[in-house]
């Protein structure tokens, strides 16, 4: 990981002196003294395949996107002995979507029986809950904003992820970024229609490109801070990705949940 850093002056908006071209590219900021950053929840919703309640979940995940727009970001993680492993994964026919990172990221939560979500990193709660949990969250101030730049270059098949930590405070944290995609056509068992073998798998987990447990950052008002990461997009016998339904999720977190989080599509050059 690379990161690099860029004060910003918070003084009174005066004449620039220099025209754009005088700057790096990726030091123009523009920032404004006093705005609050706005408000993104994290859901991680822990789900199989294998289990049949769990499709009540996604629909209740949809609608919550449905009803609060980019700032409910969900990751659909699968794992749990209802998760399927794509190691077990037998292209095109059977696709399996749990990743090794899934079980990690759900034994975090003690997480023993599915559907469960975690709403901004807090605690693990039924789908009933999620609604009021993102509500509260949605209400709550956060000290920092996140903008990221993802892009997929086809000649060496990799993702380029750009993560800026703006914050309004100093703080210290930890980052994650994450790996989604939707659009997958995999089979799901569900409780009435019992296995659908063209389910749409939307918000799914693939990879962290920080680790499980994400990378330290300390944060401080009125300085910006840019972590760089690379993926290969995965095309294996278990495993394909289809770069045009990718997208990164980064949040920072600390002791008190999740501070902030972001979605962006990754951009096709």
């Amino acid at each position: 990981m690379n990161i690099k850093t860029l004060i910003i002056a918070t003084a009174a908006i005066a004449p620039v002196v220099c025209g754009c071209n005088d700057i790096k590219e990726d030091d123009r900021y523009l920032t404004v003294e006093g705005v609050t950053p706005v408000r993104a929840v994290l859901i991680e919703d822990f789900t199989g395949q294998n289990c049949v309640n769990c499709p009540a979940a996604h629909a209740t995940i949809e609608k919550l996107v449905e009803q609060y727009g980019a700032s409910v970001i969900p990751v659909s993680i699968h794992a749990g002995g209802f998760g399927v492993s794509v190691s077990t994964s037998r292209l095109p026919s059977y696709v399996g979507l749990m990743q090794p990172e899934g079980n990690s990221l759900n034994d975090k939560y003690g997480i023993k029986e599915w559907p469960k979500g975690v709403v901004n990193g807090h605690h693990a709660t039924n789908p009933d809950e999620w609604a009021a949990e993102v509500r509260t969250e949605l209400a709550k101030e956060s000290p920092l904003s996140i903008v990221i730049d993802a892009s997929y270059n086809a000649e060496d098949n990799t993702i380029e992820v750009s993560t800026t930590m703006m914050p309004a405070a100093t703080l210290s944290g930890r980052l994650n970024v994450w790996v989604v995609e939707s659009g997958i056509v995999a089979f799901q068992r569900d409780i009435t229609a019992g296995r659908i073998p063209d389910y749409v798998h939307n918000h799914v987990y693939r990879a962290s490109l920080t680790g499980t447990d994400g990378e330290a950052v300390n944060l401080q008002q009125g300085i910006h801070s840019t972590a760089t990461h690379s993926i290969a997009v995965r095309n294996s016998d278990t495993e394909v990705w289809n770069p045009a339904n990718l997208s990164i999720v980064a949040f920072v977190s600390d002791n008190s949940g999740v501070l902030q989080a972001a979605s962006s599509d990754v951009n096709n050059l």
